[in-house]
């Protein structure tokens, strides 16, 4: 036991010199508008990153005075977001607000979502509007580990690889806002997106330890657990329906998905409008 070895050395923990977080934006190119692919990259190769930590920043303009985005409405501005290392899709996500929406319910407890209202998550309807002024504008952060179950189970860092962020804009912004003003067009302009990640600075001698593994070209571990959403859009009017999912094991030529043929957690979620 730790408290009888009254003989031990002093430890001095100096393996990490220092964390500074970086900004990323996209490219100069990059449209934000419905439809649209946002690549934000990290284009260097001799960095050490900590995904775990790493959060995604909106500034945005929306002149409507009563438009108001609904619970987790800035995720539901897209239809698809891609997390990619080394040119693999390490995790991919469809339709993140409406799954982030039924993972939050399930495993945010209260402390948790009042964390997580600066990304625009209100749980009660009076609250909606808390993330935007009275000149329509808003700026939110949103945390990647509540929607990359990558970026929530791997707490290591990312040795010298390219990583790309991909967001895909969905067509229409209806899903995301709600308006009291009957027969007003409300469109979301996003201005700017930038990603804020760690780059995380060793020591010389963990430096030498970290260069050995590259050169070794080791294969090394990330596992975790990815998230699916799968919909049903109508029902049929009967009393009884059978819903076939499809499951299956992915494996990647440079990263493993540790993946069972079944699912290990399924969560049905039965609501008239999912968005409100």
């Amino acid at each position: 036991m730790d408290i009888l070895n009254v003989n031990a050395g002093i430890y001095f923990d100096d393996a990490v010199t220092s964390a500074e977080k970086h900004t990323h934006q996209a490219y100069a190119s990059t449209s934000l508008n419905n439809n649209d692919e946002i690549r934000i990259p990290i284009q260097q190769q001799d960095l050490y990153t900590l995904p775990n930590e790493s959060k995604l920043l909106k500034t945005d303009n929306t002149p409507s005075r009563t438009a108001k985005f609904v619970n987790n409405g800035v995720m539901l501005l897209f239809d698809e977001i891609r997390y990619e290392i080394g040119g693999y899709v390490v995790d991919r996500i469809r339709n993140p607000g409406l799954t982030s929406i039924i993972k939050g319910y399930v495993s945010f407890n209260k402390n948790a979502a009042q964390f997580l209202q600066n990304s625009g998550w209100f749980l009660n309807n009076n609250e909606q509007s808390n993330i935007v002024d009275d000149n329509g504008n808003f700026n939110v952060v949103i945390d990647l580990s509540t929607n990359f179950g990558f970026c929530e189970d791997y707490r290591k860092i990312i040795l010298n690889m390219r990583q790309e962020l991909v967001l895909i804009r969905s067509n229409s912004d209806t899903n995301a806002i709600i308006n009291s003003t009957e027969n007003e067009s409300v469109k979301v302009v996003l201005n700017k997106i930038l990603w804020k990640k760690p780059h995380i600075s060793v020591s010389d001698v963990e430096r030498l330890k970290l260069v050995g593994y590259v050169a070794r070209n080791v294969e090394l571990e990330a596992a975790f657990r990815g998230w699916e959403l799968h919909e049903y859009p109508l029902l049929q009017e009967t009393q009884r329906h059978t819903w076939n999912i499809k499951t299956a094991t992915q494996l990647s030529q440079t990263f493993q998905r540790a993946n069972e043929p079944g699912a290990r957690t399924i969560v049905p979620d039965f609501v008239t409008d999912p968005y409100l």
